[in-house]
Protein backbone atom coordinates (compact mmCIF):
# COMPACT_ATOMS: atom_id res chain seq x y z
CA UNK A 1 0.00 0.00 0.00
CA UNK A 2 1.34 3.16 -0.94
CA UNK A 3 0.91 5.90 1.71
CA UNK A 4 0.87 9.78 1.67
CA UNK A 5 4.30 9.78 3.63
CA UNK A 6 5.71 7.36 0.90
CA UNK A 7 4.74 9.26 -1.66
CA UNK A 8 5.74 12.58 -0.48
CA UNK A 9 8.80 11.16 0.69
CA UNK A 10 9.09 9.93 -3.25
CA UNK A 11 8.89 13.52 -4.22
CA UNK A 12 11.21 15.15 -2.45
CA UNK A 13 13.57 13.09 -2.89
CA UNK A 14 13.14 13.79 -6.85
CA UNK A 15 12.93 17.35 -6.06
CA UNK A 16 16.63 17.07 -4.58
CA UNK A 17 18.05 15.05 -7.69
CA UNK A 18 16.39 18.46 -9.71
CA UNK A 19 18.69 20.61 -7.28
CA UNK A 20 21.24 17.84 -7.83
CA UNK A 21 21.73 18.83 -11.56
CA UNK A 22 21.04 22.70 -11.06
CA UNK A 23 23.89 22.83 -8.31
CA UNK A 24 26.40 20.93 -11.02
CA UNK A 25 25.52 22.77 -13.55
CA UNK A 26 26.35 25.79 -11.28
CA UNK A 27 29.82 24.34 -9.95
CA UNK A 28 30.43 23.15 -13.62
CA UNK A 29 31.41 26.80 -14.84
CA UNK A 30 35.38 28.51 -14.30
CA UNK A 31 36.89 25.51 -14.27
CA UNK A 32 40.06 23.93 -16.03
CA UNK A 33 38.75 20.49 -18.27
CA UNK A 34 40.56 18.43 -19.76
CA UNK A 35 39.70 18.60 -23.58
CA UNK A 36 37.50 15.56 -24.78
CA UNK A 37 36.51 15.19 -21.24
CA UNK A 38 33.38 18.13 -20.66
CA UNK A 39 30.20 15.61 -20.14
CA UNK A 40 32.38 13.31 -17.99
CA UNK A 41 32.85 16.20 -15.51
CA UNK A 42 29.46 17.29 -15.20
CA UNK A 43 28.67 13.63 -14.44
CA UNK A 44 31.43 13.02 -11.63
CA UNK A 45 29.93 16.74 -10.22
CA UNK A 46 26.86 15.09 -9.50
CA UNK A 47 28.19 12.15 -7.65
CA UNK A 48 29.68 14.36 -5.80
CA UNK A 49 26.99 16.76 -4.93
CA UNK A 50 24.24 14.00 -5.23
CA UNK A 51 25.14 12.34 -1.92
CA UNK A 52 25.00 15.86 -0.07
CA UNK A 53 21.81 16.51 -1.61
CA UNK A 54 19.48 13.71 -2.54
CA UNK A 55 21.58 10.78 -0.73
CA UNK A 56 19.62 11.49 2.54
CA UNK A 57 15.71 11.59 0.75
CA UNK A 58 16.61 8.74 -1.08
CA UNK A 59 17.65 6.85 2.36
CA UNK A 60 14.65 7.90 4.02
CA UNK A 61 12.38 6.77 1.10
CA UNK A 62 14.18 3.43 1.32
CA UNK A 63 13.42 3.03 4.74
CA UNK A 64 10.07 4.05 4.97
CA UNK A 65 9.52 1.62 1.97
CA UNK A 66 11.14 -1.07 4.28
CA UNK A 67 9.04 -0.08 7.28
CA UNK A 68 5.43 -0.34 5.10
CA UNK A 69 6.43 -4.01 3.49
CA UNK A 70 5.81 -6.75 4.30
CA UNK A 71 7.52 -10.59 3.76
CA UNK A 72 9.81 -10.77 0.72
CA UNK A 73 8.84 -7.23 -0.66
CA UNK A 74 10.97 -6.07 1.96
CA UNK A 75 13.90 -7.54 0.07
CA UNK A 76 14.44 -5.30 -2.23
CA UNK A 77 14.15 -1.75 -0.27
CA UNK A 78 16.03 -3.35 2.35
CA UNK A 79 18.96 -4.30 -0.19
CA UNK A 80 18.69 -1.12 -1.72
CA UNK A 81 18.58 0.91 1.89
CA UNK A 82 21.89 -0.47 2.60
CA UNK A 83 23.26 0.00 -0.54
CA UNK A 84 22.97 3.84 -0.20
CA UNK A 85 23.95 3.76 3.61
CA UNK A 86 27.06 2.66 2.26
CA UNK A 87 27.59 4.86 -0.60
CA UNK A 88 26.54 7.97 2.05
CA UNK A 89 28.91 6.56 4.11
CA UNK A 90 32.04 6.24 1.46
CA UNK A 91 31.36 9.38 -0.33
CA UNK A 92 30.94 11.63 3.44
CA UNK A 93 32.38 10.25 5.49
CA UNK A 94 35.59 8.02 4.70
CA UNK A 95 37.24 11.42 2.53
CA UNK A 96 37.01 12.82 5.91
CA UNK A 97 38.49 10.66 7.98
CA UNK A 98 41.70 11.34 7.84
CA UNK A 99 44.57 9.31 9.47
CA UNK A 100 48.46 9.63 10.19
CA UNK A 101 50.43 6.41 9.75
CA UNK A 102 53.59 6.28 11.25
CA UNK A 103 56.52 4.23 9.20
CA UNK A 104 60.23 3.94 11.12
CA UNK A 105 62.78 3.09 8.62
CA UNK A 106 66.21 2.02 10.01
CA UNK A 107 69.66 1.51 8.97
CA UNK A 108 70.65 5.09 7.65
CA UNK A 109 74.07 5.22 7.07
CA UNK A 110 76.55 5.95 9.88
CA UNK A 111 76.62 9.23 11.04
CA UNK A 112 73.10 10.94 8.99
CA UNK A 113 70.97 12.74 11.55
CA UNK A 114 67.48 11.44 12.33
CA UNK A 115 64.99 12.70 9.79
CA UNK A 116 61.27 13.24 10.52
CA UNK A 117 58.73 13.51 7.10
CA UNK A 118 55.47 13.96 6.56
CA UNK A 119 54.42 12.50 3.37
CA UNK A 120 50.94 13.09 1.35
CA UNK A 121 50.28 12.74 -2.38
CA UNK A 122 47.21 13.38 -4.47
CA UNK A 123 45.43 16.14 -3.31
CA UNK A 124 43.61 16.54 -5.98
CA UNK A 125 42.48 19.93 -5.28
CA UNK A 126 39.39 20.84 -8.12
CA UNK A 127 36.14 18.18 -8.31
CA UNK A 128 35.88 16.75 -5.32
CA UNK A 129 38.59 18.31 -2.90
CA UNK A 130 37.60 21.68 -2.10
CA UNK A 131 39.41 24.52 -0.27
CA UNK A 132 37.97 23.75 2.96
CA UNK A 133 39.31 20.53 2.81
CA UNK A 134 42.64 21.71 2.42
CA UNK A 135 42.47 24.39 5.09
CA UNK A 136 41.79 20.67 7.36
CA UNK A 137 44.80 19.24 5.95
CA UNK A 138 47.19 21.91 6.64
CA UNK A 139 46.32 22.55 10.04
CA UNK A 140 46.78 18.55 10.74
CA UNK A 141 50.38 19.03 8.75
CA UNK A 142 50.55 22.27 11.31
CA UNK A 143 50.56 19.98 14.23
CA UNK A 144 53.17 17.66 13.14
CA UNK A 145 56.49 17.49 14.49
CA UNK A 146 58.48 17.17 11.50
CA UNK A 147 61.36 18.64 9.43
CA UNK A 148 59.52 18.80 6.67
CA UNK A 149 56.65 18.13 4.33
CA UNK A 150 56.59 16.08 0.88
CA UNK A 151 53.88 16.16 -1.65
CA UNK A 152 54.55 13.44 -4.02
CA UNK A 153 52.33 15.09 -6.82
CA UNK A 154 48.51 15.59 -8.44
CA UNK A 155 47.69 18.61 -6.69
CA UNK A 156 44.61 18.89 -8.98
CA UNK A 157 41.97 17.52 -10.86
CA UNK A 158 39.86 19.71 -13.18
CA UNK A 159 39.79 22.71 -10.54
CA UNK A 160 38.94 26.64 -10.78
CA UNK A 161 40.78 28.60 -12.99
CA UNK A 162 41.98 30.58 -10.21
CA UNK A 163 44.48 28.07 -8.89
CA UNK A 164 46.21 30.67 -7.09
CA UNK A 165 43.07 31.82 -4.90
CA UNK A 166 42.10 28.09 -4.54
CA UNK A 167 45.73 27.20 -3.60
CA UNK A 168 45.77 29.90 -1.03
CA UNK A 169 45.56 27.49 2.54
CA UNK A 170 49.10 26.08 1.43
CA UNK A 171 50.71 29.27 2.12
CA UNK A 172 49.87 28.76 6.01
CA UNK A 173 51.88 25.23 6.02
CA UNK A 174 54.60 25.95 8.78
CA UNK A 175 57.32 23.24 7.32
CA UNK A 176 59.25 23.37 4.68
CA UNK A 177 57.33 22.24 1.77
CA UNK A 178 58.97 20.27 -1.01
CA UNK A 179 57.17 18.71 -3.91
CA UNK A 180 57.12 17.17 -7.26
CA UNK A 181 54.24 17.23 -10.09
CA UNK A 182 51.70 14.44 -11.08
CA UNK A 183 50.31 12.85 -13.96
CA UNK A 184 46.83 14.92 -13.33
CA UNK A 185 48.91 18.34 -12.99
CA UNK A 186 51.39 17.65 -16.76
CA UNK A 187 48.07 16.44 -18.71
CA UNK A 188 48.28 13.18 -18.49
CA UNK A 189 45.36 13.04 -18.53
CA UNK A 190 44.18 16.85 -17.39
CA UNK A 191 43.96 20.41 -18.51
CA UNK A 192 47.72 22.32 -19.56
CA UNK A 193 47.42 24.09 -16.28
CA UNK A 194 51.53 22.88 -15.76
CA UNK A 195 52.71 26.59 -16.12
CA UNK A 196 49.66 28.50 -13.65
CA UNK A 197 49.97 26.01 -11.55
CA UNK A 198 53.77 25.73 -11.01
CA UNK A 199 53.77 29.53 -10.41
CA UNK A 200 50.62 29.29 -8.08
CA UNK A 201 52.83 26.68 -5.46
CA UNK A 202 55.66 28.89 -5.89
CA UNK A 203 53.40 32.38 -5.08
CA UNK A 204 52.26 29.72 -1.50
CA UNK A 205 55.98 28.87 -0.49
CA UNK A 206 55.89 25.34 -2.36
CA UNK A 207 59.26 24.42 -3.90
CA UNK A 208 59.11 21.88 -6.67
CA UNK A 209 62.08 20.03 -6.70
CA UNK A 210 61.33 17.69 -10.54
CA UNK A 211 64.88 17.05 -11.57
CA UNK A 212 66.26 18.92 -9.19
CA UNK A 213 67.97 18.15 -5.04
CA UNK A 214 67.89 19.65 -2.19
CA UNK A 215 69.42 18.68 1.25
CA UNK A 216 67.75 18.71 4.17
CA UNK A 217 69.18 18.06 7.72
CA UNK A 218 72.74 16.65 5.74
CA UNK A 219 69.95 14.08 3.78
CA UNK A 220 70.01 14.52 0.07
CA UNK A 221 66.40 14.85 -1.66
CA UNK A 222 65.78 14.53 -5.35
CA UNK A 223 62.58 15.07 -7.00
CA UNK A 224 61.88 13.29 -10.52
CA UNK A 225 59.33 14.41 -12.90
CA UNK A 226 56.50 11.87 -13.97
CA UNK A 227 56.48 8.71 -15.13
CA UNK A 228 54.10 9.81 -18.20
CA UNK A 229 53.89 13.37 -17.91
CA UNK A 230 57.29 14.19 -17.80
CA UNK A 231 61.01 13.00 -18.29
CA UNK A 232 61.81 10.89 -15.55
CA UNK A 233 64.84 8.66 -17.62
CA UNK A 234 66.35 12.20 -18.70
CA UNK A 235 66.26 13.43 -15.01
CA UNK A 236 67.48 9.90 -13.59
CA UNK A 237 70.37 10.35 -16.22
CA UNK A 238 71.74 14.12 -14.58
CA UNK A 239 71.22 12.88 -10.97
CA UNK A 240 72.61 9.41 -11.64
CA UNK A 241 75.76 9.93 -13.76
CA UNK A 242 77.38 6.68 -11.48
CA UNK A 243 76.30 3.51 -12.19
CA UNK A 244 75.11 3.44 -8.27
CA UNK A 245 74.62 6.38 -6.33
CA UNK A 246 75.06 5.09 -2.73
CA UNK A 247 78.43 5.47 -2.11
CA UNK A 248 80.85 5.90 0.94
CA UNK A 249 80.68 9.37 -0.19
CA UNK A 250 78.05 12.52 0.00
CA UNK A 251 74.62 12.45 1.95
CA UNK A 252 72.24 9.71 2.11
CA UNK A 253 69.89 9.47 -0.45
CA UNK A 254 65.98 10.29 -0.51
CA UNK A 255 64.11 10.26 -4.05
CA UNK A 256 60.35 12.11 -4.36
CA UNK A 257 58.00 10.89 -7.47
CA UNK A 258 54.63 10.49 -8.33
CA UNK A 259 54.40 6.91 -9.89
CA UNK A 260 55.59 3.90 -7.51
CA UNK A 261 56.34 2.16 -11.17
CA UNK A 262 59.37 5.06 -11.79
CA UNK A 263 61.05 3.35 -8.72
CA UNK A 264 62.30 0.30 -11.10
CA UNK A 265 64.40 3.25 -13.70
CA UNK A 266 66.66 4.26 -10.83
CA UNK A 267 69.81 2.18 -10.73
CA UNK A 268 70.72 -0.68 -7.92
CA UNK A 269 71.22 0.90 -4.43
CA UNK A 270 69.99 4.10 -5.84
CA UNK A 271 68.43 5.39 -2.69
CA UNK A 272 67.85 4.79 1.00
CA UNK A 273 63.92 5.85 0.91
CA UNK A 274 62.05 6.85 -2.05
CA UNK A 275 58.62 8.27 -1.66
CA UNK A 276 55.39 7.90 -4.11
CA UNK A 277 51.89 7.72 -4.33
CA UNK A 278 49.49 7.76 -7.76
CA UNK A 279 47.62 4.89 -6.96
CA UNK A 280 45.32 6.04 -3.84
CA UNK A 281 45.87 2.44 -2.26
CA UNK A 282 43.05 1.49 -4.43
CA UNK A 283 40.69 4.14 -2.92
CA UNK A 284 37.72 1.94 -3.40
CA UNK A 285 38.97 -1.43 -1.60
CA UNK A 286 37.25 -4.74 -3.48
CA UNK A 287 39.06 -7.99 -2.21
CA UNK A 288 40.22 -9.62 -5.91
CA UNK A 289 39.24 -6.76 -7.93
CA UNK A 290 41.20 -3.83 -6.42
CA UNK A 291 44.38 -6.11 -6.92
CA UNK A 292 43.91 -6.86 -10.13
CA UNK A 293 43.07 -2.67 -11.25
CA UNK A 294 46.01 -1.22 -9.52
CA UNK A 295 48.38 -3.57 -11.08
CA UNK A 296 46.83 -2.97 -14.59
CA UNK A 297 46.04 0.88 -14.53
CA UNK A 298 48.42 2.09 -11.46
CA UNK A 299 51.56 -0.08 -10.76
CA UNK A 300 52.21 -3.09 -12.65
CA UNK A 301 54.60 -3.53 -10.38
CA UNK A 302 52.33 -4.17 -7.82
CA UNK A 303 53.09 -1.63 -5.24
CA UNK A 304 50.59 0.50 -4.55
CA UNK A 305 50.42 1.10 -0.51
CA UNK A 306 52.97 0.21 2.06
CA UNK A 307 56.87 -0.18 2.42
CA UNK A 308 58.89 -2.21 0.09
CA UNK A 309 62.19 -3.58 -0.69
CA UNK A 310 63.70 -3.40 -4.45
CA UNK A 311 66.70 -3.24 -6.01
CA UNK A 312 67.16 0.47 -6.00
CA UNK A 313 65.97 0.99 -2.17
CA UNK A 314 63.61 1.10 -0.07
CA UNK A 315 59.94 2.89 -1.50
CA UNK A 316 56.85 4.00 0.57
CA UNK A 317 53.84 4.22 -1.43
CA UNK A 318 51.50 6.53 -0.08
CA UNK A 319 47.59 6.09 -0.36
CA UNK A 320 47.38 9.82 -0.12
CA UNK A 321 44.46 11.86 0.93
CA UNK A 322 42.38 13.31 -2.08
CA UNK A 323 39.86 11.70 -4.31
CA UNK A 324 39.62 10.85 -8.37
CA UNK A 325 37.40 9.13 -10.85
CA UNK A 326 34.39 8.78 -7.92
CA UNK A 327 34.29 10.96 -4.69
CA UNK A 328 34.40 8.36 -2.79
CA UNK A 329 36.63 6.27 -0.32
CA UNK A 330 36.02 2.85 1.27
CA UNK A 331 38.49 0.69 3.19
CA UNK A 332 41.49 2.90 2.21
CA UNK A 333 41.26 5.77 4.67
CA UNK A 334 43.21 9.05 3.14
CA UNK A 335 46.69 8.93 4.78
CA UNK A 336 49.41 11.27 5.92
CA UNK A 337 52.59 8.95 6.30
CA UNK A 338 54.90 10.14 9.19
CA UNK A 339 58.72 8.49 8.15
CA UNK A 340 61.15 8.27 10.32
CA UNK A 341 64.79 7.85 9.34
CA UNK A 342 67.05 6.39 11.46
CA UNK A 343 70.53 4.79 12.04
Amino acid sequence: MVTPVLVWSRRLFWAAMVLTLAVSLWDYGGRWHTPGHYLRNLVMLGLYWGPRIAGPFLLGWLVLRVCQTTGWRRLVPTLGAGFVLMGLWASLVEPLWLRERTTMVSGAPVGASPLRLALVADLHWGLFVREGDLRRLVARLNALDVDAVLVAGDWVHEPPLDLRGGLAPLAALRHPVYGVLGNHDTGAPGPALTEPLREALRAHGVRLIDGERVTIRGWELVGLSDLWGGRPRQDIRQLWPAPAAMTAEGPPRLALFHQPDTQDLLPPGAVFLAMAGHTHGGQLWIPGFSPWWLRHTNSASGRWNGLYDTPAGRLLVTPGVGLVGVPARLGVRPTIDLLELRP
